[in-house]
């Protein structure tokens, strides 16, 4: 019997008085893209900001790998960290303004990987030109950069790390639609080359029914089903 990558029990988050999250409970298989789809202010968010950690839950548990990582050490949770990543909905606030398009790709690498300048040069090459970008994006300024441009930069940094899991929080809903079937088509690429999973986040249906090998309904903050989805793209080979 398999176990998942990562199993979500009993998710609770209040924010004041308001119960964002309660008791959303769901599980991903390593290589699976689980859609989650909801109405603004259904939740969906704050799921996948808990799922990375960039909000901790006030109950519940969240198994990665076989380990709960609100129980995780200090230690052991910033080893952990680099393989949960997440995508953002806008493309101008993903990446550092003030940071040429090369030092955002390549910072993760500088901070988490144990590899010489030149090899993290070598890699910047190869990751950009997996994502689609050209050599002098990499001077360039997030200001200077397409929101597709963007978005292509944030999976190079993203992918730099090798991560197991990423969040996506409406990735393409910022993008005109051949750019978003573009960076849609570059995302299940990557999943098929490295088997990564995601939690796709969208209240676009269609999006979903096109990326999704199943899909989550969130309601007010609890999961009310989960439905496999047999209309997935062959993106990668189409």
């Amino acid at each position: 019997m398999h176990s998942p990558l990562i199993e979500v029990d009993a998710l609770s988050k209040q924010f004041g008085r308001l119960q964002v999250l309660d008791g959303a409970s769901f599980s991903i298989d390593r290589g699976e893209t689980l859609g989650m789809f909801g109405t603004s202010g259904s939740g969906k968010t704050t799921v996948g900001k808990c799922l990375v950690l960039l909000e901790r839950p006030d109950s519940g548990r969240i198994v990665f790998e076989g380990r709960d990582l609100l129980k995780l050490k200090k230690k052991e949770l910033s080893r952990t960290r680099p393989r949960l990543q997440m995508i953002f909905q806008n493309p101008v606030t993903s990446l550092n303004p003030k940071m040429r398009a090369i030092d955002s790709i390549s910072e993760p690498m500088v901070i988490h990987r144990k590899i010489s300048k030149e090899q993290i040069l070598q890699e910047v090459d190869r990751l950009i030109a997996r994502v689609g970008l050209r050599p002098e994006h990499l001077a360039r300024y997030p200001q200077q950069l397409s929101g597709g441009e963007i978005q292509r930069a944030v999976l190079a940094r993203i992918i730099s790390l090798q991560p197991s899991f990423v969040v996506a929080d409406e990735p393409t809903s910022m993008l005109d639609a051949s750019v978003q079937a573009q960076i849609l088509r570059l995302m299940m690429k990557i999943q098929e080359d490295t088997g990564l999973a995601y939690l796709f986040i969208s209240h676009d249906i269609d999006v979903l029914r096109a990326v999704s090998d199943r899909i989550a309904y969130i309601e007010n903050g609890s999961i009310k089903k989960i439905e496999t989805n047999r209309e997935k793209r062959s993106w990668a080979r189409s």
